[in-house]
């Protein structure tokens, strides 16, 4: 018992120099609120607060860092959500399977730091893709080697990412529109802001998960696991109107 008490001391100091280290890193800037006289707008500034390197940084098609916003009116009824997770514990992106079947809808003002892969399809332009695989001509399925080596192209070629990242000392601007016609004419509205991150997506587990995991995991699982460390690293409330 000694040995796990140890280990779960650990595993949590682990954890909050990890939290210390990106609080360092990025930063929850001002909110501004812009016209109200219809809709409610506002926009939320996200800050890299290093004069180093951008951020994310490392494995940026991976790492969720997101804005979770939860507007309510003035008897705590949601009027709207931006960054809010599925059952999967996915943002509600292309990649989630529940905005994929249609079960729930795309969030169409989801600000996310992730910087997902870009790539060819057989005709046409390219796409999002959780891995960075292209579409082939061939009907046949096989991974064709490559005629130059990834390592002194730092990854695969023909494989682009979407740069969502914020580039040292930057900053971002996350837009947001509520409808007038979600308001419910009792003021006044309040906005609860989180700046999250998180290491890796449910979506990118299961599509790995084909080859298992060890210890007897299942992808649902190891996606639990990877969610309990989700961090919300800053939080502000605001009165919009």
């Amino acid at each position: 018992r000694e040995l796990v008490d140890r280990q779960e001391a650990l595993i949590a100091e682990s954890h909050e120099r990890g939290t210390t280290l990106l609080r360092n890193g990025y930063g929850l800037g001002e909110v501004v609120v812009l016209d109200t006289s219809s809709d409610l707008n506002f926009k939320v500034k996200v800050e890299n607060l290093t004069d180093a390197h951008s951020v994310p940084t490392g494995l940026i098609a991976e790492r969720n860092v997101f804005l979770q916003v939860k507007v309510t009116d003035a008897v705590g009824t949601v009027i709207f959500r931006s960054g809010d997770l599925d059952p999967n514990g996915d943002v509600r992106d292309a990649h989630s399977k529940y905005v994929h079947n249609g079960t729930m809808p795309l969030d169409e003002q989801l600000f996310n730091l992730r910087s997902p892969f870009m790539v060819r399809n057989a005709h046409g332009g390219e796409r999002e893709q959780i891995l960075p695989a292209n579409y082939s001509l061939d009907p046949l399925i096989f991974m064709r080697p490559s005629p130059t080596p990834s390592l002194l192209f730092g990854g695969l070629r023909d494989v682009r990412l979407q740069k969502r990242s914020i580039e040292a000392s930057g900053f971002r601007w996350a837009n947001y529109t509520v409808d007038k016609t979600l308001l419910t004419g009792k003021p006044p509205y309040k906005a609860n802001i989180k700046l999250v991150t998180g290491q890796l997506p449910p979506h990118l587990i299961d599509v790995i998960s084909a080859v298992g995991f060890e210890y007897g995991l299942s992808a649902r699982d190891v996606s639990e696991a990877m969610l309990a460390q989700y961090r919300v690293l800053w939080e502000r409330d605001v009165v919009i109107k």
